[in-house]
């Protein structure tokens, strides 16, 4: 990326809004996303444009669920430019590197990118400085993908974690296969706010609201679309069910 750089964004759900928020005040971005009005991509300053302008930018940004990348990439791939920077936001790495890979010109740099934070996380804070972001470098020259480190991190202030797509999915099967496991069985049990809570409750309540947005294609791609989830999820349970064994007591 250079100095003012292009940023086509596909997708203007939940997080292409909160990107296209922070993107704007220092790239001209243009948004792709058939099913949300232009009045609404303009107020966050990007304007609306065609596949075929968002693909041709200098950079693309893929925000848009999992599942729906094969086609995403099928579509944007007669249009890329040589030397475009291709990167997905998904909450797994290992298929959407692969995919990426596989199904988009060899002129085009490639990284798999995953923001550790959403809408709900800016939303509390006031702002995404110092936020964590993973990193997964797939076809990219150093020169490349130093200037998208400095995007990120000198630019967006963020903190980038450099990981390759496997180590990503072994962290993120601990970190979000089981907290949003968590999350969704306090969601499922409707815990109430209490005056008497600890600490430790408010955190429960917290993974609760953490996740009480998310949509049915985020859990399938947190839980069912990283290849280490089911293993952590087995393991998580065995430990629960004998924690609840010893809670209950001899003979039980």
């Amino acid at each position: 990326m250079h100095d003012s750089p292009t940023i086509g964004l596909l997708g203007f759900g939940a997080f292409g809004r909160l990107a296209a928020t922070h993107f704007t005040p220092h790239a001209a971005v243009t948004v792709h996303d058939p099913n949300v009005s232009e009045t609404d991509i303009l107020s966050t300053g990007a304007q609306s444009g065609s596949l075929k302008i968002s693909a041709s930018c200098d950079a693309v940004v893929l925000a848009v669920p999992v599942q729906a990348l094969p086609a995403a990439l099928d579509a944007i791939a007669p249009h890329v430019r040589p030397g475009t920077i291709v990167a997905d936001v998904a909450s797994v790495k290992t298929l959407p590197v692969q995919w990426m890979l596989e199904r988009l010109p060899a002129h085009t740099h490639v990284v798999g990118t995953h923001p550790l934070f959403g809408p709900q996380t800016a939303r509390e804070h006031g702002a995404i400085a110092g936020e964590p972001i993973a990193l997964c470098r797939a076809r990219i020259d150093d020169d490349t993908f130093a200037r998208v480190r400095e995007f990120v991190e000198g630019t967006l202030g963020l903190a980038p974690v450099e990981l390759t797509p496997d180590e990503h999915d072994k962290q993120m099967a601990m970190v979000q296969v089981l907290t949003h496991l968590v999350g969704h069985a306090a969601n499922s049990m409707d815990l109430p706010e209490l005056p008497t809570a600890t600490v430790a409750y408010r955190r429960l309540l917290q993974m609760k609201r953490n996740t009480q947005g998310d949509s049915e294609e985020l859990f399938e791609a947190i839980q069912r679309l990283n290849p280490h989830a089911a293993a952590a999820r087995d393991a998580f349970l065995t430990h629960m069910t004998d924690v609840a064994r010893r809670a209950q007591g001899p003979g039980v």
